[in-house]
């Protein structure tokens, strides 16, 4: 069987320490029909040389400069618009990945007939300490479309998606909001094809950095992001799926953005006025049958949340940051 080709986008912003690794993981795929679109979004640091060098050595390597600087969705549009492949892959460029994160991907979208393919991730925190993480729960292939779309994770890396599909949904991600352009998009590709197979295999390597908005914990943090996003994937998805975009509006809202307020020191006032926002927007949300089918801690964060239980929401935050570093 000849094998199509796949375009891996691996956008690149002032990733100097870590871009070889992720580089190297990507020579020794054993698809090889393959390119690797670097696309630098105007690093300042030495990420472009370090591009530049791959994209000599290696052909299946290209190297691209944009202009100015756009953020992580516009690094991965433009590598979009020049891909030359039947299948697109994303590998963001402090992560990396195994040798078979193509083929095993690809193998299971050529048998299932498939537009997108889901696999799992490691989470990655230091040498000894990593995890296997399900992004869709206990889904599986043969889960209802609907199921796929509430219990999914967003993530673009750590799925192969069909570039034609992709290309008639004419959904690209958001340039103009800065964080969590998957749920912006990845979400809407979900809701246009039943063609959905999920992979049960950790092949990619999740960086866990301490700068990540869930790690952040300085007042300023911006949160406005999260609304604009629900926002954005509820208009941009199909019709047909309004108890399930519901139910990740609760997910990213009453527990994701709560959590991070709570967890940035916001004040009492400002939390409770976002939950009673939401209560505003979505006024039956008690009644969302997925709700049941969250993890309990989430269930119980949320359930406080509702409450307007300030206190108890920051017992349970330091609760799980005392959990974190006895794991670590």
């Amino acid at each position: 069987m000849v094998e199509d080709k796949v375009s891996v986008i691996v956008p690149i912003y002032n990733v100097e320490p870590y871009l070889r690794r992720c580089l190297d993981s990507l020579v020794i795929q054993k698809h090889k029909n393959i390119e690797i679109l670097m696309v630098d979004d105007c690093s300042t640091d030495g990420s472009a040389t370090i591009a530049k060098e791959y994209a000599e050595k290696y052909p299946q390597f290209l190297f691209i400069q944009r202009e100015k600087n756009g953020g992580l969705a516009a690094a991965r549009n433009t590598g979009m618009s020049v891909a030359t492949g039947e299948w697109l892959a994303f590998v963001d460029s402090d992560d990396w990945v195994t040798e078979d994160y193509i083929s095993a991907m690809y193998k299971v979208a050529r048998t299932d007939n498939a537009d997108i393919v889901m696999s799992s991730i490691y989470y990655y925190y230091s040498e000894n300490r990593y995890k296997e993480v399900s992004p869709f729960g206990d889904l599986t292939t043969m889960s209802s479309q609907k199921e796929k779309v509430a219990l999914s994770r967003a993530y673009a890396p750590t799925r192969l998606f069909r570039k034609a599909f992709v290309d008639t949904t004419g959904v690209i991600f958001p340039e103009d909001i800065k964080r969590s352009e998957d749920t912006a998009t990845v979400i809407p590709w979900l809701t246009m094809t039943k063609k959905i197979s999920i992979l049960r295999k950790p092949m990619y390597y999740y960086y866990q950095r301490q700068n990540s908005l869930s790690n952040t914990n300085h007042k300023n943090v911006d949160t406005t992001f999260l609304k604009e996003t629900i926002q954005r994937m509820i208009e941009l998805s199909a019709p047909g799926f309004g108890e399930e975009l519901e139910f990740r509006a609760i997910s990213d809202l009453m527990y994701g953005m709560v959590m991070v307020m709570v967890r940035s020191k916001r004040s009492k006032y400002e939390v409770i006025n976002q939950i009673q926002s939401f209560e505003k927007m979505y006024p039956k949300w008690r009644e969302n049958t997925y709700i049941f089918r969250l993890p309990k801690g989430k269930k119980i964060f949320i359930c406080c949340a509702a409450k307007e239980q300030y206190i108890m929401l920051k017992v349970l935050i330091k609760a799980w940051n005392f959990k974190q570093r006895i794991i670590g």
